[in-house]
């Protein structure tokens, strides 16, 4: 994890916006997730959570548990939406219909985003969980429509996690390509 940090850290001081794609094994994804947020934090990040994996009420309770501040962060959920699991209300929540509509959802991560001031994150907990919900080229337009948002931008960081076993796939790989760094972060 000594080397996501100091990765992490080298794309935070240009200040610039930037893509990261994190290639992580299966088993590793809610550790990686964690240790994630809180170094964003630590360097004084706050930011958008887009749970794709868990829905909402799952992610800021195992968050919270380890110490992550939920005040410093906007939750897209994705996962209640998909497995049709009825919306926590919170504040902090930002719920998106059943049918996953692409600009639907990048609507709700701009305006999240874009509420928060100084440096700010936007993380997806797993591209490739979208992958299963929704068609090849949709996640593609979605990936490079976030993608293309950092990159005009200044003090925000872009971060994909996508599954290492399933980083060759071509969708992936294409991700992977178009990120400005990858990272493979060893369990």
């Amino acid at each position: 994890m000594e080397n996501l940090e100091s990765a992490l850290n080298e794309a935070l001081k240009t200040g610039k916006g930037t893509s990261i794609t994190l290639e992580l094994d299966t088993g590793s994804y809610l550790e990686s997730n964690i240790k994630t947020i809180k170094i964003l934090q630590k360097k004084g990040l706050s930011g958008v959570y887009v749970s794709i994996q868990r829905p909402f009420k799952n992610s800021s309770s195992l968050l919270k548990k380890q110490g992550v501040n939920l005040n410093k962060i906007t939750f897209i959920d994705v996962a209640s939406a998909v497995s049709e699991v009825a919306p926590e209300k919170d504040d902090r929540c930002v719920h998106v219909s059943q049918k996953l509509d692409i600009d639907e959802l990048v609507r709700a991560i701009y305006t999240s985003a874009e509420k928060m001031k100084g440096k700010r994150f936007i993380f997806i907990d797993s591209l490739t969980t979208f992958a299963l919900h929704k068609p090849i080229s949709e996640t593609l337009r979605f990936s490079d429509f976030l993608m293309s948002l950092v990159k005009g931008k200044k003090d925000i960081i872009l971060i994909f996690n996508v599954a290492k076993d399933l980083s060759q796939r071509e969708f992936v790989r294409d991700v992977v390509m178009r990120a400005d760094k990858t990272i493979e972060v060893k369990a």
